[in-house]
């Protein structure tokens, strides 16, 4: 048993020698001087400190080496080396004047230990020449170089930095030059002159920097030259003002590469934050540019999901490109610049989502050529102008925007086109926008071909609203159908025939300009008047038929119909009868009620009367305002009690003009539903 034990130890220690001497290069002195007896374990070693034993329960990795012999860490020496074989290696404290060139297939980490000074100016400290991956480990040390690269990566090497600071006073700090490599980078801290932190050159490379500051102290180059597929995330950027007030710009993105922003604050003064002609896309972040747009967008293609992005210049973002903004906050702090500049025949721009918002202008079209910009949905804020259409220049809006939007144009005419012409026939209609030129407004016209749009009218053109009848007007391309969206100019001549159901018998109009003023239309079916210079409210009046119109609440109401057409039958016409049996029904049944002109006015005087009863659910209406809950309240309890009805969707039209028998009719049947007293 000795026997065997006893050799067991002498091939252990064979193996102990001869990795000891190789790894001091001492290949031709194997004795055993080199190395001391452990006094624990037995084993021969230069690990082991005299009386320590640290050889057992370290297990035999795959290469068939002790633990401690595996994770030993080899010391480079400040003259630099050649890493040819993979393992641990130690960069101890001090200056250092030779070059480190890794050459392995292996993985090699690197652990610096102390800070260290680099004092060689045309010597790479780091020369990654071929390596499967080279981890750099630094807790907290400062590497000062006194002229050139920390590290370049050739070939299809790979590498990751942790933590510690890096200081290049003239050149760039990390340099990539292989045609597949990659590079993580977790909480550095970079700080450069005149040159670039990281430099990739070609389209296969990926860098990927988690966190760190980056400070820049010339606005020569940028702080990342990126070719490659670069992604930033949570990193902070300061970028400090050269003797010319200019920093460094953070990012120039080139053609064919990718950006991806997750997260962080950059900062620049009289550069732009991004430069991009590749492919940019921000998922969130704060970006500040003072004195220069703070995102160029040269022909390449930019996406912004969320995040925040300001500047003082003339404009925040200066597009010249494709731009998509799903979200997030584009503002300026110049009240008298543009936010995003689409400027010149490059690309097409969606603005999807997102906030815009502390400009003169919100977003301004110019000279776009063949591209368009489309607006499916953005919140405006505190701009003059939302959208500026410099000559020429229409934008696309889509349905999905439910916003208000003010448009100037550069070119003002009667009959310019705002929107672009679409064949969708129920949508344009219900834009809100409003006319920052003097003297117009924003009109809807469709055309015989079925197209709809938006375009300059007469201010003093108003619309018509008509209730149970269809209201045309030549309005310069022929006789068309008047929408409630239809800007019709002062003194046009407008008709309005009777739509009434058949078996029904038309009663009359009820004509009411907004000014309060009633117009006298006459008895006819067929009825013509000037427009004034406002809008107007047309209602034909009606009874009997298989529908009945003039209640709103839906319900049957022959009844009181009747006994209105009864009391008045003396009347000598029509509109007498009308006039007279809604007195008499109002003086028999409703004494001392003022009679509404409007919806939201008949909702709150029967929901008052009722004693303000509380809905069994709140609704929100889309066209009144949340912090109206009086009416709401009103409009969501007359509704479920089936007096009063939506108009369309989740529309109440709470302005919507109702006549003296419409009132009457609502009276009538909350007083049979026991409703009201």
């Amino acid at each position: 048993m000795y026997a065997e034990n006893r050799g067991a130890i002498l091939k252990m220690r064979d193996i102990s020698l001869r990795n000891l001497t190789e790894s001091r290069g001492f290949e031709d002195e194997k004795t055993e001087d080199a190395v001391h007896q452990c006094s624990a374990c037995g084993m021969y070693d230069d690990i082991c400190p005299s009386g320590q034993c640290t050889c057992s329960g370290g297990g035999t990795p795959e290469n068939g080496v002790t633990a401690q012999e595996d994770t030993a860490a080899k010391t480079i020496p400040t003259t630099g080396m050649t890493i040819t074989e993979g393992g641990n290696y130690e960069i101890p404290e001090g200056p250092y004047t030779g070059r480190i060139t890794i050459d392995t297939t292996d993985e090699v980490t690197i652990r610096i230990t102390g800070d260290v000074t680099f004092t060689q100016p045309n010597t790479i400290f780091i020369d990654v020449e071929n390596a499967k991956l080279v981890t750099i480990e630094n807790n907290g040390h400062t590497v000062t170089l006194s002229g050139h690269h920390f590290m370049d990566l050739d070939n299809s090497s790979s590498a990751v930095v942790n933590g510690g600071t890096y200081i290049a006073p003239g050149r760039n700090i990390i340099m990539i030059y292989g045609s597949s490599n990659s590079l993580t980078l977790n909480n550095v801290n970079m700080q450069a002159t005149t040159g670039y932190a990281v430099t990739t050159t070609n389209a296969n490379q990926t860098v990927v920097v988690n966190g760190g500051t980056f400070t820049k102290s010339s606005s020569a180059n940028s702080e990342f030259k990126n070719y490659g597929h670069l992604t930033l995330a949570g990193v902070t950027v300061i970028s400090e003002a050269d003797g010319e007030g200019k920093t460094s710009t953070i990012v120039d993105n080139y053609p064919g590469a990718v950006l991806e922003i997750n997260g962080g604050n950059y900062k620049t003064i009289n550069q732009n934050c991004i430069v991009n002609s590749g492919m940019a896309r921000i998922n969130d972040g704060t970006f500040a540019s003072e004195g220069a747009s703070c995102i160029n967008n040269k022909w390449g293609r930019v996406e912004i999901n969320d995040g925040t992005i300001t500047s003082d210049a003339d404009c925040t973002i200066k597009n010249r490109g494709i731009l998509h903004m799903n979200g997030g906050t584009v503002a300026s702090t110049n009240p008298h610049a543009v936010v995003i500049d689409c400027d010149g025949d490059n690309g097409d721009t969606k603005i999807n989502g997102g906030t815009i918002k502390g400009g003169e202008d919100g977003i301004r079209l110019k000279d776009l050529g063949s591209f368009v910009v489309t607006l499916n949905q953005a919140t405006f804020e505190n701009n003059t102008n939302d959208v500026h259409l410099c000559d020429g220049q229409k934008i696309n809006i889509k349905k999905t925007f439910t916003g208000t939007a003010t448009i100037l144009t550069d070119d003002a005419s009667l009959g310019r086109h705002i929107t672009l012409e679409n064949e969708d026939l129920s949508y344009q209609n219900k834009l809100k926008l409003i006319s920052m030129n003097s003297g117009y407004i924003i009109g809807y016209k469709r055309g015989d071909d079925g197209k709809e749009y938006r375009y300059l009218a007469d201010a003093n053109g108003n619309i018509v609203t008509a209730e149970n009848a269809k209201a045309t007007a030549d309005l310069g391309a022929g006789e068309q159908e008047l929408d409630t969206t239809t800007v019709v100019p002062k003194n046009t001549s407008v008709t309005v025939t009777a739509n009434i159901p058949e078996g029904a018998e038309f009663l009359g109009w009820s004509a009411v300009r907004a000014d309060g003023i009633a117009l006298e239309l006459g008895d006819d079916p067929t009825a013509h008047f000037e427009m004034p210079g406002c809008n107007v409210t047309v209602e034909a009046l009606y009874q009997g038929g298989n529908v009945d119109p003039v209640n709103p609440g839906g319900g049957s109401s022959s009844d009181v119909v009747a006994g209105i057409a009864a009391v008045a039958l003396t009347g000598a016409a029509v509109w007498g009868i009308y006039e007279t049996g809604t007195g008499i029904y109002r003086v028999l049944n409703m004494p001392g009620v003022p009679m509404p002109s409007n919806r939201a006015g008949l909702a709150t005087l029967i929901w008052e009367k009722a004693g303000c009863p509380e809905p069994q659910t709140v609704k929100s209406f889309s066209d009144i305002d949340d912090a109206d809950l009086h009416l709401r309240q009103a409009a969501s309890w007359m509704e479920e009690q089936g007096l009063m009805d939506d108009v369309k969707e989740n529309e109440f039209r709470p302005y919507r003009y109702v006549t003296k028998l419409q009132t009457c009719l609502v009276w009538d049947k909350a007083k049979e539903e026991s409703l009201i007293s």
